[in-house]
C-alpha cells in the first residue's frame, strides 16, 4: 500500500515540478499549464473511485472521470501551436519551446492512459479482453467528441454543469461530415495508443 502511495505521490511531484517550470521559465506556453491541470484530473478522480468503497462515491467519481478524460487526450491536438515556434527547429529557442510543449502533451497524454488502466482494474476483476476493449472502443469515440466541442466549439468539461441545454444545442447543430471525419479518425488514433499502452504494461506486469 505504502509504495502505491509512492507512486502516486512520484507522478504528482513530476506534474508540479512541471507546472513550477513553465511559470518561472518564459516560454510559448504558459496554457499547458492549465491543459496538464486538467489531464491530472482524471488521474486522481480514477485513484478515488479505485479507493474507495461506497458504490454512490464511485459512480460519481466515474462520472466525473468519463467527463474530464477526454481533456487528457485533447492535449494530441496541442502540437498546432507549433505554428507560434516554427517547424525548423533550427534555433535554440525552438528546441527549447517545442520540448517545453512535447513534455506537457506527453504528460497529460501519459495522465489519460493511465487513468483507464486504473479504471480498467477497478471494474475489470478478472481481465476479458473483450470487455477491455468494448470500454475502451467507447471511451475512445466519447473522448473524441469531447475533444471535438473542446476544440472546435470552445466548449470545457464544466459547461456540461452550468450550460447543459447550450452544450447539447451545439452538439446537434455541430453535426456534420467534419464532425465525424474527426471522431472517427481521434477515436481510432486513442484507441489504437491506449490498446498498445494496456497490451505492453500487461506484459511487462506479467513478466517481472
Amino acid at each position: 500500500m505504502k509504495e502505491k502511495w509512492l507512486d502516486v505521490g512520484i507522478v504528482h511531484l513530476i506534474v508540479i515540478l512541471f507546472f513550477l517550470f513553465v511559470y518561472i521559465v518564459p516560454t510559448s506556453f504558459t496554457f499547458l499549464n492549465w491543459n496538464v491541470f486538467l489531464a491530472l484530473l482524471p488521474f486522481d478522480f480514477a485513484i478515488i473511485l479505485s479507493r474507495v468503497k461506497n458504490q454512490l462515491i464511485k459512480y460519481i467519481f466515474g462520472f466525473f472521470w468519463l467527463l474530464f478524460f477526454p481533456n487528457t487526450m485533447y492535449m494530441m491536438t496541442d502540437f498546432i501551436h507549433l505554428y507560434a515556434i516554427g517547424t525548423e527547429l533550427d534555433q535554440a529557442s525552438q528546441f527549447f519551446n517545442y520540448s517545453i510543449l512535447a513534455t506537457g502533451i506527453f504528460i497529460g497524454v501519459g495522465l489519460g492512459i493511465l487513468s483507464l488502466e486504473i479504471i480498467a482494474n477497478a471494474i475489470f476483476k478478472k481481465h476479458r479482453h473483450l470487455n477491455y476493449l468494448m470500454l475502451t472502443g467507447l471511451v475512445s469515440i466519447l473522448s473524441a467528441l469531447g475533444i471535438y466541442l473542446g476544440r472546435y466549439l470552445r466548449l470545457n468539461s464544466w459547461d456540461v454543469f452550468i450550460h447543459f441545454s447550450d452544450v447539447m444545442k451545439n452538439i446537434i447543430l455541430s453535426t456534420s461530415y467534419h464532425m465525424l471525419a474527426f471522431i472517427i479518425l481521434f477515436s481510432g488514433a486513442q484507441f489504437a495508443l491506449l490498446v498498445v499502452f494496456h497490451y505492453g504494461i500487461r506484459y511487462i506486469k506479467y513478466n517481472e
